[in-house]
């Protein structure tokens, strides 16, 4: 079987040498999008794909596909792959397991002797995360159509450097936006393996996941506004406090997340800032960002719009005036059913046992599920630890999730 050509010693030197590309060594693994290490890594990943032999080529916002052709040159290729951008003080596996996996999946067919009908691409999407510009996915959610040229032009990093004009700095040429996006060919499908970002494979003692939904991010800023006076001079009942305005809103839709019925639904309050920010001054203006997130998107716009409510109202108890700014709104996927029952079928024929979840995080798949049939496989990491220097995985985990993998990619690429 392909699976049993798949070599845990190739994976593992891939991932170890790539690792090399960051910005702080010995703090986890940063390698922000378009930066000096993101581009390192690019061309590490290019000349691996050169040396097994792949066609590769890229895009225009730095894309790469390395393609092992099949047999029939007419019909619709398969797609497996995953990033390589990291965010700050991150870990060595989060996207990148799934970029060597598709390579090392390639590369057992070809040990093998094998060639499929349909093309295998392997493919690293550019930014995934949501580090640096200020929107996730930027490669794939420009294949699937939801970037637009005008964007590229709207999102800066925290400098002020514009999403366009680094392209330009690099050399991509964003110019040719319109003509390479949305993605104008046909892909019959695609896989990618990924971390599981959370202990239930762990704790099932189960080394390979069959993901059957992504959920999907809403994200809003909300600042309210206050007054700011002294911590001693104002008394309890004068007070038009942004903070505390905001820290009930926080617990509001935390609420409405534990009361929810949605199979799975997540809302977080990662980041607030206060102003003036100061021990001894009441706050007269909170900033904080909302992220919600669902596999289901009516449940998703159901807690939204209760939470808006919610916030008019606590707004109004407290005399504060309030601002909810939309910053995207993104579908859920429901992963393919028929490329599901394919990993399924593999895992038990490569007798590795398997779990199905649902996936709390968003991947590169979410985007990619607008254009094609899309599923993941996800394996276990460590105590579920994920987007930290302490990010782990048990290297035959990653070998057994390649060897299903594969051979996923090699059933789905004949027909």
């Amino acid at each position: 079987m392909i699976g049993e050509k798949v070599q845990g010693e190739e994976l593992n030197r891939w991932l170890e040498g790539i690792a090399a590309f960051n910005a702080t060594p010995g703090e986890g693994i940063t390698r922000g999008v378009y930066t000096p290490e993101f581009q390192g890594a690019r061309r590490y990943v290019k000349n691996v794909m050169i040396a097994m032999g792949l066609e590769v080529s890229e895009d225009c916002l730095g894309n790469i596909f390395g393609v092992y052709p099949g047999t029939d040159p007419d019909v619709a290729p398969v797609w497996t792959g995953s990033h390589i951008d990291t965010v700050p003080g991150g870990g060595k596996y989060d996207g990148l397991a799934g970029v060597f996996a598709g390579l090392e999946g390639v590369a057992a067919m070809i040990r093998a002797g094998v060639r499929p009908k349909r093309p295998i691409s392997v493919n690293v999407y550019a930014g995934e995360e949501m580090s640096r510009f200020g929107v996730c996915c930027i490669g794939s959610r420009a294949l699937s159509g939801r970037l637009s040229a005008a964007d590229l032009k709207d999102h800066a990093d925290p400098d002020g450097m514009r999403l366009y004009d680094k392209l330009k700095e690099l050399g991509y040429n964003p110019d040719d936006f319109d003509q390479e996006f949305p993605l104008k060919t046909k892909v019959h499908g695609s896989l990618e393996l990924h971390i599981e970002q959370n202990d239930k494979l762990e704790k099932a003692g189960v080394p390979v996941g069959v993901v059957t939904g992504i959920c999907a991010p809403t994200n809003l800023r909300c600042r309210v506004i206050g007054v700011q006076s002294h911590a001693g001079g104002t008394s309890m009942t004068d007070r038009r406090d942004a903070y505390m305005a905001a820290a009930e809103m926080s617990l509001a839709l935390e609420r409405l997340a534990q009361t929810s019925a949605s199979a799975y639904i997540t809302a977080t309050v990662g980041e607030m800032r206060l102003t003036p920010g100061a021990a001894n001054v009441i706050p007269g203006r909170a900033e904080f960002s909302v992220d919600v997130r669902s596999v289901d998107g009516d449940d998703k716009t159901e807690l939204v719009e209760l939470w808006r409510d919610e916030v008019r109202a606590i707004a109004g108890r407290r005399d504060v005036d309030v601002d909810l700014t939309p910053l995207n709104d993104d579908a859920p996927l429901t992963c393919d059913p028929h490329f599901g029952d394919v990993i399924r079928d593999q895992a038990d024929a490569l007798n590795i046992p398997h779990m199905d979840l649902i996936s709390g995080p968003y991947h590169d798949s979410l985007m990619l599920g607008d254009l094609m049939p899309a599923a993941m496989v996800f394996i276990p990491c460590k105590d579920g630890i994920s987007h930290d220097r302490k990010e782990a995985i048990d290297l035959d985990d990653l070998v057994k999730g390649t060897a299903v993998l594969a051979e996923s990619l090699y059933q789905i690429a004949n027909e």
